[in-house]
């Protein structure tokens, strides 16, 4: 099975339908999306219609939260448009964490980490031991993860953790501008360029 994997969208529908056409040309029999759906960005409806008509799988970022707790109608504080109930409707239906089994593995994918929204699975908190433990007690083979804005990928004994990176391209927040694509039996993964889709070199995390 080939997985495409996004997270991050932010309201850019432009570059969430980029990757969704390099992906789907790449041959991807699924894709889902880490979280960060809404927040930042001018479309958050136009985003979240399209995850909707082209039946993506997604997961609840704390943008996607901090959406529906702010309710209809109002902005966020990082300037993004405010969402319509339709909008608001479709992310409460956004679960925290999505398993997905597939080739004998099993594929977690949360936004932040599989205990928050809001932590950070970077270098200096999450070295090799603590991502094979991590696996270890989760009981997956592979943890997708967002919330960074920049992809990484780490494979052990345990198996595979992966951030895809951002799809956003608007320069409302930082980005990596990137998508994955991973081969759930092999456990590999490629990163790849949202606007062209060529190959993109991320080092190994060790």
């Amino acid at each position: 099975m080939k997985l495409g994997l996004i997270s991050d969208i932010h309201g850019d529908p432009l570059s969430l339908e980029l990757a969704w056409s390099h992906l789907t040309i790449m041959g991807a029999d699924r894709i889902v999306c880490a979280g960060d759906t809404v927040g930042y960005g001018p479309y958050p409806d136009r985003a979240v219609a399209f995850l909707t008509s082209r039946k993506i799988d997604c997961v609840r970022g704390n943008h996607d939260r901090w959406a529906l707790q702010r309710g209809p109608g109002r902005r966020d504080e990082f300037g993004g448009s405010a969402p319509s109930a339709e909008t608001l409707a479709t992310l409460g239906t956004f679960p925290v964490d999505r398993p997905i089994e597939s080739c004998g593995r099993i594929v977690l994918v949360a936004h932040g980490s599989p205990t928050s929204d809001m932590e950070y699975v970077v270098r200096k908190t999450h070295g090799p031991e603590v991502l094979d433990r991590l696996l270890a007690d989760l009981g997956v083979d592979v943890l997708v993860v967002g919330h960074t804005h920049a992809p990484m990928w780490y494979r052990g004994e345990r198996g595979l953790v992966v951030n895809p990176g951002s799809v956003i391209s608007m320069p409302v927040v930082r980005t990596s501008r990137t998508f994955a694509l991973l081969d759930v039996e092999a456990l590999k993964v490629t990163f790849h360029d949202v606007e062209s889709g060529r190959v993109l070199d991320v080092p190994h995390w060790d």
